[in-house]
């Protein structure tokens, strides 16, 4: 078996309504080296009934409180075994193939992060958005203002790079895949990207990404803490453009 085993954690809560899209989406890649996790929060709707249906497929799966999605994946991420890691909430889901063609970016062992295209698309089909990934350009400190982002729903890395660079921040809500793909980049790992929609992001009105206020609210102490990771010249070039811009505005 030469295809790298793949972990694959799904945070779940009161999403029985996907839920079941979400599971064979990702088991019916058919992918021969998968270990795939759900982490439910104690969900009381029809959650655990599905989660029972599928648990002869599943790897591992468990229905208590947690303290929140981030703290659902790095409950996953404690548990997983595989070289190269993902997670797909369960309102979103992989598309055919998605599982092999990530594999295979990761043949050259100094790749550790690798992100595909992501559709974002309506209950009615409706795409609102085909996001193509790029790599961030210009200073890096307009990755933070410009707020540089990876689709989460169509990454991989290697489970090393959480070891490495630490978890997914369990005390924000609303930003902490943003906050940690920007962690990873400013640390110097940036994703191979590939040119293939791998995943679709599922908008609906219960959808936390519907909530762009908080997403603001979380962002401004975020981009502080992560702007104490550039270089003093890098700050006061910042500075320096900051100012630059209120006296032109005057």
């Amino acid at each position: 078996m030469n295809e790298p085993r793949i972990t694959v954690i799904t945070p779940s809560l009161n999403q029985g309504q996907y839920l079941e899209r979400t599971l064979q989406s990702v088991l019916d890649q058919q992918y021969p080296n998968l270990e795939y996790l759900v982490i439910d929060g104690g969900s009381n709707d029809e959650s655990v009934g599905i989660l029972e249906r599928y648990s002869p497929q599943l790897s591992y799966w468990v229905s208590e409180p947690d303290h929140g999605q981030a703290h659902a994946i790095n409950k996953g991420l404690g548990m997983a075994t595989g070289e190269v890691v993902a997670y797909i909430n369960s309102d979103d889901y992989l598309l055919p193939g998605s599982l092999a063609a990530g594999a295979a970016a990761f043949t050259d062992p100094s790749v550790l992060w690798v992100a595909g295209h992501c559709r974002y698309e309506f209950a009615d089909g409706t795409v609102e958005t085909h996001y193509r990934p790029t790599l961030p350009q210009g200073p890096r400190r307009s990755w933070l203002r410009n707020i540089w982002y990876v689709p989460q729903a169509s990454s991989f890395w290697r489970r090393e790079v959480f070891a490495e660079h630490g978890l997914l921040r369990q005390d924000l809500s609303f930003v902490f895949d943003t906050e940690f793909g920007l962690r990873l980049a400013l640390g110097g790992v940036l994703p191979v990207l590939i040119d293939r929609t791998l995943a679709v992001r599922y908008l609906h009105d219960e959808a936390k990404s519907a909530d762009k206020m908080q997403f603001e609210r979380e962002w401004v102490e975020v981009e502080r803490q992560l702007r104490s990771r550039l270089t003093w010249s890098e700050k006061a070039a910042d500075l320096g453009s900051h100012s630059l811009r209120r006296l032109l505005m005057r």
